[in-house]
């Protein structure tokens, strides 16, 4: 379904849209809100690290931060993914992410054809662009920031779509890693997740006794859709019983620093143009590769109702696993952007269960 792409789409299908309204406004603004986080987005060196640059990965300038208050804390490594199976940047999000800088150093990528790198690289991707080029990105990253943070081993925290390049990686190169954090985890089809999403709409229109909602879910029938009313009215009931989405992002992608207006601009542009390569390769993609054997320990952190990459079926797959020890700890009241929206729950759970395997690496 259209309606289930994620939020920095929608948001930042609005950001032209809003720079066409207010012209230098924007502008004015964004350097205003850059200015007055400076301060608190500040790191103190030593002990903390603040970097932020294009590195050389894979033959490609791709844009990386890396954040923390003491550079002997545990490193963690995101691998983003909401927006589709290219993913979308997650590097604008400092505010979002300062309570975890405390007790972890945050590694965050825009892979090509995402984010600053997609912008930086003359807004163009081709055909190199496969999830086996994205897993290779992904551990030259790893064993540029292990050499530069004097690191044997990382925590690789998979987001969304970015779950399953995670998931490769991990089985690639075990050595590397001292846990991985499952948040929302993909584990099934396109069409599985989307049947899931139209029947728990379903359930709770009826739970809720909305006469309506059940109506036009009944009529529009489950996905896919075909006809774009169908799909338009399915996502009109869906609303209701969205869980918590963050707010603010749109707010945080134009103050974050280093990243410019056309940056901000340029990530709708670059999830489209990626997924003229990615989207056939994620039709045709092998979910059992992303099962058996996992060689690190496992911590599945997701929200308890989270609708587009469903908990119960990340559930499953995590019970069908084979790793050295498995975690399910949910979030309850949280969905998709427990990350955002329950950003000190999901922090108490990596400390609580993440942290005891990471400070021994």
């Amino acid at each position: 379904m259209a309606g289930t792409a994620h939020w920095i789409l929608r948001g930042v299908a609005g950001l032209a849209l809003m720079a066409l309204l207010v012209g230098g406004g924007a502008l004015g603004a964004r350097a205003w809100a850059q200015t007055r986080n400076a301060d608190a987005f500040a790191i103190p060196s030593p002990p903390g690290i603040d970097e932020e640059a294009f590195l050389r990965i894979g033959g490609v300038d791709q844009w990386v931060t890396i954040r923390g208050r003491d550079r002997a804390n545990p490193v963690i490594v995101i691998v983003g993914g909401n927006g589709g199976p290219t993913g979308s940047s997650m590097t604008p999000f400092v505010r979002t992410f300062l309570p975890w800088e405390r007790d972890y150093t945050l590694v965050q990528w825009d892979h090509r054809g995402a984010g600053k790198t997609f912008a930086h690289n003359g807004k163009q991707v081709g055909p190199e662009l496969t999830f086996d080029r994205l897993t290779a990105d992904g551990l030259d990253l790893v064993d540029q920031v292990r050499r530069r943070l004097g690191k044997r081993k990382v925590v690789l925290l998979g987001v969304d779509y970015g779950s399953t390049v995670a998931v490769k990686m991990l089985k690639a190169r075990p050595e590397a890693f001292s846990a991985y954090v499952a948040a929302g985890q993909v584990t099934n089809t396109t069409g599985a997740r989307e049947r899931f999403f139209y029947d728990r709409n379903l359930r709770l229109a009826k739970a809720a006794g909305d006469a309506d909602g059940v109506a036009a879910l009944t009529a529009a029938g489950p996905p896919p859709y075909a006809d774009p009313q169908k799909a338009k009215a399915a996502q009109a009931v869906a609303a209701r019983y969205r869980p918590p989405n963050p707010k603010g992002q749109v707010e945080e992608v134009l103050s974050a620093p280093h990243w410019t207006l056309d940056d901000a601009i340029s990530i709708r542009p670059a999830g489209l143009a990626s997924d003229q390569f990615l989207w056939p390769e994620w039709k045709r993609f092998d979910f059992s590769a992303l099962e058996g054997r996992i060689p690190v320990p496992v911590v599945m952190i997701t929200g308890e109702d989270n609708d587009i990459d469903p908990t119960p079926l990340a559930k499953a797959w995590l019970d069908r696993i084979d790793a050295p020890s498995k975690v399910f700890a949910p979030i309850p009241v949280a969905g998709n952007h427990a990350m955002e929206t329950h950003t000190q729950e999901f922090l108490d759970r990596l400390n609580r269960y993440v942290r005891p395997l990471a400070v021994k690496d």
